[in-house]
């Protein structure tokens, strides 16, 4: 304890003695700098974290609907096989899955009949841009980022410009409905590897 003049008495601890105000802020200024050091790097890990939600992948069952890429299209209304003349491609999404770029869906029928519907991603293998909804006025289906080319009716083999490989198809098949659903997972990588 402390005497009348201010100094410890004989005996008293050092721990006894009482805290001045300034050694309170101080303590109190050096634990605020710490919290905040530490928000300061986990808040950029949290945000990290929660960029990676999970997303749903196209799957076999899932109904194609008219995505916004096609100005003409019912938005959001599944897409029927009824719908697509020979010669002609539209965007789709599988229904609820949207979120997800990756899902977007290029549906091209080449033939009449059920069997000549093809799918493919809408995704380039150049540098990832979205194709252009509509088929050029060759039939093919194009890139607007750098202008690749890709053929519906052999493959999505590449026509020209830069893609390394061929749109990733994706199978197709017509419900009861007349809807075109995923009839099966995309055949590879989507967008560039």
């Amino acid at each position: 304890m402390l005497g009348s003049d201010g100094r410890l008495e004989p005996g008293a601890s050092p721990l006894d003695r009482p805290t001045s105000p300034r050694r309170r802020i101080l303590k109190w200024l050096i634990g605020g700098s710490a919290a905040a050091f530490a928000a300061a790097l986990a808040l950029p890990a949290l945000a990290i974290r929660s960029l990676q939600f999970a997303t749903k992948d196209a799957a076999p069952g899932d109904v194609l609907v008219y995505s916004p890429s096609d100005a003409d299209a019912p938005v959001g209304q599944p897409l029927k096989a009824a719908d697509l003349a020979v010669g002609v491609g539209t965007q789709a999404f599988p229904d609820q899955k949207s979120d997800n770029a990756n899902n977007l869906i290029e549906v091209v029928r080449v033939a009449e009949g059920d069997a000549g519907l093809v799918a493919y991603s809408a995704i380039c293998t150049h540098l990832g841009c979205a194709v252009y909804a509509a088929l050029n006025q060759d039939g093919l289906i194009a890139c607007p980022c750098h202008a690749s080319l890709f053929a519906p009716a052999e493959g999505a083999a590449v026509i020209g410009g830069p893609a390394p490989r061929p749109l990733p198809s994706i199978p197709v098949s017509v419900d009861a409905e007349g809807n075109i659903v995923v009839a099966g997972p995309f055949s590879g990588p989507i967008g560039p590897v």
